[in-house]
């Protein structure tokens, strides 16, 4: 009868411990998951961090290549004069095209256009 009572026991802390053991399992999976869900959402947020840093040089550069025109053309007079127009128009429609990929860039990865970074 002791036999019994012992096997009853130990059979109880066996059942026991599976129950915390599946317990364990099934958060371990949930983190898992979980963690692959972060990777993906930094790796998305590298992705876009890396786009929005290209637009805003390539910004940066068209911004300073007009101030120097402008004020290379303060310099200049007649038919230079007429060319650095010429390139203040190339640089602002360069200006327009850049602001336009930069108001398309979305956060989930894709831009307007569905294109992937």
């Amino acid at each position: 009868m002791s036999a019994n009572r012992s096997r009853g026991i130990l059979k109880a802390q066996s059942d026991r411990r599976g129950v915390v053991i599946s317990e364990l399992q099934r958060e371990l999976v949930e983190l898992e998951r979980d963690l692959a869900d972060e990777a993906r959402t930094k790796a998305r947020l590298h992705a876009l961090n890396a786009r929005l840093g290209s637009v805003i040089r390539e910004l940066e550069e068209t911004g300073d290549a007009m101030v120097g025109l402008i004020e290379e053309s303060e310099r200049q007079s007649g038919f230079w004069l007429v060319e650095m127009f010429r390139r203040l128009i190339q640089q602002a429609r360069r200006w327009r095209t850049v602001k336009a990929k930069a108001a398309a860039i979305q956060p989930g990865g894709y831009d307007q256009l569905g294109e992937t970074p």
